[in-house]
């Protein structure tokens, strides 16, 4: 397909009358799939997008039309977008976080199709790591810095010798992002294990970035509290605590239920709030049960990759919004997910939990073995739900799957040849 060609790759349902067309961007992220999903199954005329071929949101049953598209960083990208949105009448786009950044530099211009806040500022901060703690830590509400890690926002490195360690639990985490970047919309995310290593970090780090964040490690699982917002009010809530993580030391949710703890559901609400945020948001937390204590680890002002889990118990974030967004039409009170759901993302994030553990030293044989069963008992829990097998689009598992063992089988072949 040309760069500005607006015929869609694949076209499934016909357009159904009265039901706006939407145009969901980067449809190979598990986050799109979910809101393709959403849209789709509830009459909207669905446009994925994605420049990656054969993304799976792209072959969802729920999308109208799917389109492989102009990459981010190509100069026929911009106007590749304007003339999907001409051409098929795009009354909404739900962004993505490389989709903002795309359209960074014109985001005056397509801001009245995101129902998101029209102040870029806010949008693009609230992408960066580094602004929100800034917010949050010079904020005069002390409520906005509690349940935070010991967290430093560095704006040159003579800052550092201001910093008392003693009390920094390692490992330590070095960042910076797109906000801060001195050129281009770069990101760093460094662990070191040791104050020296650390002062390394963040001196090469001002090398590229005004400021750089440094974070002590934070104990327990990842949890997080999931909003939508429109005008301050809550149009739609859920929480979930992370099982299994890839790798199994901290890292992606490969295996996560739905869960409510009240003071991380005020703690996040009061950070929404306090940001004037509209729009969905999963606000990310390390949860340690044994002390009952939480820590905010980051902000994701957009849809969340476990969006699967909110749509597979029957809560449909996207379409609240664009009822709200292009309709006026508003719950009286917030939906909230109260039903108990347990979803697991297999391949890659369930597969590399397990691989995670069968490498570290530190891991018994005993645990080693019972999660390897446990691998493979999970694909036939009946109380454990697939991220991707979704019912009228099951299609996308197996597609999946016979990716990523492709994938895998090549990969073996390559390190034994």
């Amino acid at each position: 397909m040309s760069a500005l060609n607006s015929s869609p790759v694949y076209a499934g349902a016909a357009l159904v009358k009265g039901k706006a067309a939407v145009l969901v961007p980067q449809a190979d992220s598990m986050g799109a799939i979910g809101v393709i999903r959403s849209l789709g199954q509830h009459g909207y005329a669905v446009h994925a997008a994605s420049n990656k071929p054969g993304a799976l949101g792209c072959q969802s049953a729920f999308a109208t039309a799917s389109y492989q598209c102009p990459s981010y960083d190509d100069s026929d990208y911009l106007p590749w977008l304007r003339d999907i949105i001409r051409t098929q009448q795009i009354a909404a786009i739900v962004p993505s976080e490389g989709f903002l950044l795309a359209i960074r530099h014109c985001f005056a211009e397509f801001s009245p199709l995101m129902a998101i806040p029209a102040d870029a500022e806010l949008v693009y901060g609230c992408l960066s790591k580094v602004w929100v703690f800034d917010k949050f830590l010079q904020s005069d509400d002390a409520r906005l810095r509690r349940h935070i890690s010991r967290t430093a926002v560095l704006n040159q490195p003579a800052e550092l010798d201001a910093v008392d360690f003693s009390q920094w639990r390692l490992p330590f985490f070095v960042k910076g992002d797109g906000f801060y970047a001195k050129q281009g919309d770069q990101a760093l995310v460094r662990k070191v294990r040791s104050v020296e290593e650390a002062r390394q970090a963040v001196l090469e780090a001002f090398a590229d970035f005004d400021k750089v964040l440094l974070q002590d490690c934070s104990s327990g699982v990842k949890a997080t509290v999931n909003l939508l917002m429109q005008d301050g009010k809550i149009l739609a809530e859920s929480m979930a605590v992370a099982s299994h993580e890839n790798p199994h030391s901290g890292g992606l949710t490969s295996l996560r239920s739905s869960w409510w703890y009240q003071p991380m559901y005020e703690d996040a609400v009061l950070r929404m709030r306090a940001l004037n945020w509209n729009g969905p948001a999963m606000v990310e937390y390390k949860w340690d049960a044994a002390s009952q204590t939480f820590d905010f680890i980051e902000l994701n002002s957009r849809y969340w990759a476990a969006l699967n889990l909110d749509i597979h118990a029957g809560l449909h974030f996207p379409v609240i919004q664009l009822q709200s967004f292009l309709q006026g039409q508003t719950p009286d009170t917030a939906q909230r997910l109260t039903k108990i759901i347990t979803v697991r993302h297999a391949f890659p994030a369930d597969f590399g939990y397990l691989l995670s553990k069968l490498k570290d030293p530190q891991v018994t044989a005993m645990a080693k073995l019972k999660s390897l069963l446990g691998f493979f008992l999970y694909f036939i829990h009946p109380g454990v739900r697939s991220d991707l097998n979704y019912p009228g689009d099951r299609r996308l598992a197996w597609l999946n799957t016979k990716a990523f063992l492709t994938e895998l089988g090549q990969a073996c072949l390559k390190k034994l040849s």
